[in-house]
């Protein structure tokens, strides 16, 4: 074995730790973002696999990148577009978020639980409309419980720049709901 093929062999002994480290920090949260695209853990973990895998293929050129963890995401976007395609469906209303156990109450919900299920639908109607930024922070927080920190470590966005997404999507939330300034919600 030759000096060169030796260095080369340890860099990508080096690549295939450093790839190990960054799976166990992203699969979690990547399953999550997809599943609020996919509406299904099977599909989501598919989804997040696939892109992991992806990611593997392209460990040089995505740990050599300004920001791994933009990278990444973008891979894991593309990734849930190509299986919404394969699968030949599009985005529908969120109904699987509508009534999972972690979603947070919402302020001024009417006691009758028919109005709070149209109420739901509406609001998953209205998210669906928002920008794909907005749409992915608001997801991940309201939805899934996701912390600005998780969310940053989902998307490689910056905090700030999530908080700032999640403002502009509260407000435009807000406004397509018709909510008065004081009914807008939690400013965490």
């Amino acid at each position: 074995m030759s000096a060169q093929h030796a260095v080369k062999r340890a860099a990508d002994g080096e690549n295939l730790a450093v790839y190990e480290a960054f799976v166990r920090r992203k699969r979690p949260g990547y399953a999550k973002w997809a599943y609020s695209r996919l509406l299904s853990w099977e599909d989501a973990r598919e989804a997040a696999s696939d892109a992991l895998y992806k990611i593997y293929l392209k460990r040089h050129e995505a740990f050599a990148d300004a920001n791994t963890d933009a990278f990444g995401f973008k891979i894991l976007h593309d990734a849930v577009v190509d299986m919404l395609r394969k699968r030949d469906r599009r985005p529908t209303i969120a109904i699987g978020l509508a009534f999972e156990e972690t979603v947070q109450p919402i302020a001024g919900i009417p006691s009758d639980e028919f109005e709070q299920v149209l109420l739901r639908l509406d609001v998953h109607q209205a998210v669906l409309r928002l920008s794909d930024r907005q749409r992915t922070c608001i997801s991940l927080r309201y939805f899934l419980g996701c912390p600005d920190q998780e969310i940053s470590d989902i998307t490689g966005l910056n905090r700030s720049t999530i908080r700032s997404h999640l403002a502009a999507g509260r407000d435009a939330l807000a406004a397509r709901l018709h909510l008065p300034d004081d009914e807008k919600g939690p400013r965490p």
